[in-house]
């Protein structure tokens, strides 16, 4: 922390760079012998589709489709729905979420399509169930809105990034900042829960074009915002800008700067911080639900390429993910029937250690580790196993048993989380990210 230097910010553990090829593939009752006992789940599908590749993205996606490879896309996905339906159909859907890629790049009608399996093979839903759909500004008209709406979806999550034309157009995005405050309106105007995103050190951005942009989205009212610094990654554009361009972007220290900015606008506007990127107006539950049941141990099945699954110690994608060759990957996809005695090739599977670890660690990010909850999980108490590291954080000031059970983030706990929660990881996790990010 001495060092000013703001890692990668934790989302999830492991990480896919830790996945590798499985010595056998997967099997579908592997995954329902770790789900026995779950009477809910989440549901992730993945649109690997994009109309242009963002200058930092690494997600998994193709600028490349055809109308007739999407339409062999989603009429695949309709059967592994159906599939996983007699296997999974039973248990209670505590969110959906499509993620992507630009889901919005969908017809009405195979939205239409996509829901109707999901109604079909998961009938039963949480009365709280969160539905979100993952949006650009440029990829939708009202019509899709509407039609969104009335399949169920009642959040929305569109990626902004940001309001000045010269950061839009460095990050590779090609419409005017009127086309993405069109968006917001016709979002905010449909949906009672929306979503924006906006990354802080893109290249040529300064404090003051930052705090432009912030403002401008705030204008709006969203109930949530994320506020992501940027991720410079292996094999992007934005890697290649920075390295010939440095004093274009941020320094690491400055970015921690900007995030204590950040952290003290959203305070004064009335907004509660709920993970280091997070902030919401929504009361009584949290803003993003999927990844909240998904941190206390919720399944997550993923659906499509690209995907990711979560069922106890099995994580899992079904191919190994390469989005340098991403067109022929999702058609192999599209031309393959499901076959429940290989669903997956590539993934990693979590010694009880590691599973412990990840649910301390998880639990910490989002400011909400109790230790009856770990105690009713695991069997034991989370002081027998995670005493030491729990007694530093408390002597750093960085977390509070405030109310005799449950370790909340403090102020310097939110911003140092991504730090704090690498302190989990065990040294075979750790080893296995080097060795990818090496590769």
């Amino acid at each position: 922390m001495a060092k000013k230097e703001l890692p990668t910010y934790v989302y999830g553990y492991p990480s896919k760079r830790a996945y590798r090829a499985f010595p056998q593939p997967l099997r579908v009752t592997d995954v329902v012998e770790q789900a026995s006992r779950a009477k809910q789940i989440n549901i992730y599908v993945h649109i690997p589709f994009c109309r242009y590749r963002c200058t930092y993205c690494t997600l998994f996606l193709t600028m490349r489709q055809k109308p007739a490879e999407g339409e062999s896309y989603v009429v695949r996905l309709a059967e592994h729905i159906a599939r996983y339906g007699e296997y999974f159909g039973d248990r209670e859907v505590v969110s959906i979420y499509f993620g992507g890629g630009t889901p919005t790049l969908l017809t009405q009608h195979q939205f239409g399509e996509l829901f109707a399996a999901l109604d079909a093979a998961f009938p039963k839903r949480s009365r709280k169930c969160e539905i979100t759909v993952e949006s650009a500004p440029d990829t939708f008209e009202n019509n899709l809105l509407d039609c969104l709406k009335a399949l169920g979806v009642n959040r929305m999550s569109m990626g902004i990034q940001s309001m000045v034309p010269g950061e839009l157009a460095h990050s590779g995005r090609p419409y005017s900042v009127e086309t993405a405050e069109a968006g917001i309106k016709a979002l905010m105007e449909r949906f009672s829960h929306v979503n924006l995103d906006l990354i802080y050190g893109l290249r040529g951005q300064t404090r003051d074009s930052w705090i432009f942009s912030l403002g401008r989205a705030l204008d709006y009212e969203p109930q949530t915002l994320s506020l992501y610094p940027v991720v410079v990654r292996r094999m992007t554009n934005i890697m290649t800008s920075k390295a010939h361009n440095p004093e274009l972007f941020f320094s690491e220290a400055e970015k921690y700067e900007v995030y204590d900015q950040n952290v003290a606008l959203m305070a004064s506007k009335g907004y509660r911080q709920e993970s280091f990127t997070r902030f919401t107006k929504i009361a009584g539950g949290r803003a993003y639900r999927q990844e909240a049941s998904d941190f206390e141990g919720t399944p997550l099945l993923g659906l499509g390429v690209g995907a990711r699954s979560y069922f106890g110690r099995y994580h899992y994608g079904t191919d190994n993910i390469d989005w340098s060759a991403a067109s022929p990957i999702i058609n192999a996809f599209s031309a393959r029937p499901f076959d429940p005695d290989a669903i997956a090739s590539h993934g990693i599977e979590l010694t009880p250690e590691d599973l412990a670890r990840r649910y301390v660690l998880l639990g910490l990010t989002l400011s909400a580790l109790s230790r009856k909850d770990y105690a009713s999980v695991f069997g034991r108490e989370l002081a027998a196993d995670f005493s030491e590291e729990l007694k530093a954080l408390e002597c750093l000031q960085l977390v509070d048993l405030a109310d005799g059970d449950t370790y909340q983030l403090t102020h310097a706990g939110f911003k140092y989380s991504s730090i704090m929660a690498r302190i989990f990881y065990t040294g075979t996790m750790v080893a296995l990210e080097e060795q990818y990010q090496a590769a």
